[in-house]
């Protein structure tokens, strides 16, 4: 490639009136500033483009981690160059773009340094370097490429991350090309075009690789956009980030910011999320983004839907191969659901579901709200044909006592079609049914949890969740299914109080007189202790004041309080929130806990949260009201003041159905 320079950017009067700017990574620093200043639209009617505090803090922080590539020790070039050029003006605009040249020069040096901020072109750039390879030599570069086999990758980041940061790059340095060019077209500048209709004609494509190469090391665009490309896959390479893609919207659905965190895989999965090669992630993720727009494809099917057509014969293990065709009838409308399925499995930290559940509230049948995401047990393999549960079995899945055989008639057609759909998936071997319980097999977890990664969002594992301290933990938590929520919530406990035997229960001992010290006395009863009032105080205090209060209060009830050290009990009873659940855990042991030592809002909350809220016939809700009000100082007006004081939102969405007006 012929070599294309930005013109009209004032680089050779810049470079003679600042001698301190020699050598090779000098000069690359200027043409890089002045290219992109001038690029961006800066005035140079001066000779050289003139920064502006917007277009400086652009630069730094957008531009040069996007475009450009450099050794540790060249970075200060680049803040050095943008106070050269804004020497060279007069007034307070110099002052103001100084002032934001040093407010940005460390967000600039960590950005340049991001992982997260690199492309192909700067990783590769950063390792040829780092092996000695000149980047101002193209063949010497060619041949460092050459000797490449494979993408090797910085730590923590994946091939798809690359990818897209390079297809955004690609993006933004085509429109600025694009825009400069069309801007001193319709207004021709004084010094002159920035690009020549020579270079126009040969494609903004190659003027930017070519500036690429400039900025980067030289024939490095060149080749990874020739024969190397096999070391920068694109886009084309990844199909499957169109299902990352769904499953990101799933996420925002339920929580609205990619940043809020997934729970952790069940222990089963953990072991293949940790072992597993991003390699074969992709490859799986290809198979199942397959099989998801198959199903989607397919459409609403009609037909009995069996369930059994493409099934696994036995276990989670069972029917992997290609995605199984479009055309296989039996799915009904639930082929478009596959990708919500998929998300919800993982959500639930890839707990096994039951179909049959699964597709009653697909049919909108009320479904106790304790048990919608309750783990079901997964029976031994049988018949690889699907069949909807007995009335009984479906009437504790649901928390539906009155479910009988006519129900169950109604239900069986869709179970059967979601069963056909929960098959299909199962034919990548990455999704298992068993008998009414199905879930996502231990690779399977890890190819939703890469998925989910790619496109940004938050999923922890076990290990990264124990290290969080218990304000995040609470913050986390509180938007998880309950079984997981206990389950991790467990966890910490036990990573934190470091109790031997792997858990708080095996830490009691007797102290004098009999009474369970549970873990006094020892180190390791300190740690516990120590976990156990950590986690209390940030469950009073996490969204305290706000509309999740009690949200965040309910994972008291997920709680062992059984294994909680005494001493935290004790030191929690005055706790706001937590004390009426500690003083009662402290008398069950037989202990004499002070009433007046339980703050009233505890004891209000205490109330509050065990009403039954919105569930059930008016009439026994306000029962409930009456009788906690009976034993309540003061009355039922008393206690609509000291339960509105602790938490008015909660006492509004609780009280305002039974007419219960608050003070």
């Amino acid at each position: 490639m012929a070599e294309i320079v930005l013109t009209n950017t004032g680089l050779d009067t810049f470079l003679e009136a600042s001698p301190e700017f020699r050598g090779p990574a000098a000069v690359r620093a200027v043409e890089a500033v002045l290219g992109l200043l001038a690029l961006r639209g800066a005035d140079r009617a001066a000779g050289v483009p003139e920064p502006t505090p917007e277009l400086a803090e652009r630069l730094l922080l957008e531009d040069l981690p996007a475009f450009v590539c450099a050794a540790p020790e060249e970075l200060d070039l680049y803040p050095a160059v943008l106070r050269a050029l804004a020497a060279r003006f007069d007034g307070e605009r110099r002052a103001r773009v100084d002032s934001v040249i040093g407010e940005a020069a460390g967000d600039f040096e960590r950005a340049m340094r991001d992982p997260g901020n690199l492309t192909w072109p700067r990783w590769y750039a950063q390792l040829l370097r780092a092996d000695g390879t000149d980047p101002d030599d193209p063949e010497a570069v060619r041949a460092w490429l050459g000797r490449l086999e494979a993408p090797p990758l910085p730590d923590g980041v994946r091939r798809a991350d690359l990818m897209g940061r390079t297809a955004l790059a690609d993006v933004l340095l085509a429109e600025a090309l694009t825009r400069a060019y069309v801007r001193d077209a319709e207004r021709p500048p004084a010094a002159g075009p920035v690009l020549s209709d020579h270079d126009v004609a040969r494609g903004i494509g190659a003027v930017a690789a070519a500036l690429l190469d400039r900025w980067t090391a030289a024939g490095l665009a060149e080749g990874l956009a020739g024969d190397y490309a096999h070391l920068a896959p694109g886009p084309d390479d990844f199909p499957h980030l169109a299902l990352a893609d769904a499953l990101l919207d799933e996420h925002l659905d339920y929580y609205g910011d990619p940043s809020v965190p997934l729970p952790p895989p069940v222990p089963e999965a953990a072991e293949a999320v940790r072992g597993a090669l991003e390699e074969d992630l992709e490859r799986d993720a290809d198979l199942l983004a397959a099989a998801v727009d198959a199903l989607a494809q397919a459409g609403p099917q009609a037909g009995p839907g069996t369930g059994s057509e493409t099934g696994p014969e036995a276990g989670p293990e069972a029917g992997a191969g290609a995605a199984p065709s479009a055309a296989a009838p039996g799915t009904g409308t639930y082929g478009s659901e596959a990708a919500h399925l998929l998300y919800t499995l993982y959500q639930r930290g890839c707990s096994a579901e039951s179909v049959a559940r699964r597709a009653a509230e697909f049919e909108d049948w009320t479904v106790d709200p304790a048990l919608e995401d309750a783990p079901v047990r997964v029976p031994p393999p049988a018949s690889p044909g699907y069949t909807t549960p007995t009335a009984g079995e479906l009437a504790r899945l649901l928390g539906a006592p009155g479910t009988n055989d006519t129900d169950r008639a109604r239900l069986d057609r869709p179970a059967h079609q979601l069963a056909a759909v929960v098959d299909r998936l199962a034919a990548t071997g990455l999704v298992f049914r068993s008998g009414d319980a199905f879930g996502l097999t231990p690779h399977g977890a890890a190819v939703v949890r890469y998925l989910l990664a790619v496109r940004g969002v938050a999923v922890p594992d076990a290990t990264e969740t124990a290290a969080w301290d218990a304000p995040t933990l609470v913050a986390a938590a509180q938007g998880w299914p309950p079984a997981v929520a206990a389950r991790v919530l467990a966890e910490w406990l036990r990573a934190h109080g470091d109790t031997p035997g792997g858990t708080l229960r095996d830490s009691t001992v007797v102290a004098p007189g009999g009474t369970p010290g549970h873990g006094a006395g020892d180190g390791n009863g300190d740690r516990a202790e120590a976990a156990w009032s950590e986690l209390l105080g940030a469950v009073g205090s996490v969204h305290a004041g706000t509309s999740d209060a009690a949200a965040t209060r309910a994972l008291l009830g997920l709680l062992d309080w059984s294994a909680a050290p005494t001493a935290a009990l004790r030191r929690a009873v005055g706790d706001p929130v937590a004390g009426a659940r500690a003083a009662e855990e402290l008398r069950a042991r037989g202990e004499t806990v002070d009433p007046d030592a339980v703050p009233r809002a505890a004891l209000a909350l205490h109330v509050l949260d065990r009403l039954p809220g919105k569930r059930g016939p008016l009439e026994s809700r306000r029962a409930a009201f009456d009788a906690a009000a009976a034993d309540w100082p003061g009355g039922s007006a008393a206690l609509v003041r000291a339960m509105a004081e602790a938490d008015r939102d909660e006492t509004a969405r609780v009280l305002g159905p039974l007419g219960i007006s608050l003070p």
